[in-house]
């Protein structure tokens, strides 16, 4: 069965999701939520800024609050598919011990085999279902995400005129950057400061 690491690890495919960057996250630490001022302007030329995408998937409540909702289900649903099994298999250790006393009849033995058959695959197709769904609501997740960053990214470069705003992290193809010119926190603040669900 799929573990939690795989659910939530595919969490980091939010980034890629985003191609307004580009490119994907890196580990790197939440943006302090204090409220931030806009950064230095150019004087001349391009006026070029730049966000974290790691650090405002990390500092997105409304994420972060779905992301936990997510594993209390993947949890709940790895539970009850454990419970299944066990409940299958003392089944199965009962009727192996009616054989090997004699107490069923070969035509029995059959019919019981074709249930427990049965029986296994509706288990499979049960956890399937719980997982498809977990996933699919991650999808809608960082499709809403991605969604709403690119929104507030959009009114920034259209309020203070930037040329360029790019993502700086381990994959990106920004290796150094000036912290006069990151915006992560001022985008955090706008995306925080409402209260609706991400869902």
């Amino acid at each position: 069965m799929t573990d939690i690491a795989r659910i939530l690890s595919a969490s980091a495919l939010v980034l890629l999701c985003l191609t307004f960057f580009g490119c994907d996250n890196s580990g790197t630490a939440p943006a302090s939520a204090a409220p931030a001022a806009s950064p230095a302007r150019a004087t001349s030329g391009l006026d070029i800024v730049f966000v974290k995408v790691d650090s405002l998937q990390a500092g997105y409540t409304a994420v972060a609050t779905e992301l936990q909702r997510l594993e209390e289900n993947f949890l709940k649903a790895q539970e009850n598919h454990a419970g299944r099994v066990k409940a299958l298999e003392n089944e199965v250790k009962g009727l192996q011990n009616q054989m090997q006393q004699g107490l069923l009849a070969p035509n029995k033995v059959q019919a019981e085999q074709q249930r427990i058959a049965r029986k296994e695959q509706e288990i499979m197709q049960q956890r399937d279902l719980a997982l498809n769904s977990i996933q699919e609501d991650q999808m809608r997740i960082q499709q809403n995400f991605s969604e709403r960053v690119k929104a507030v990214l959009e009114d920034l470069q259209e309020e203070n005129g930037y040329d360029f705003i790019l993502n700086q992290g381990q994959n990106s193809a920004v290796l150094i950057t000036n912290d006069d010119y990151d915006i992560t926190s001022l985008v955090l603040q706008r995306l925080n400061a409402t209260s609706d669900s991400i869902q």
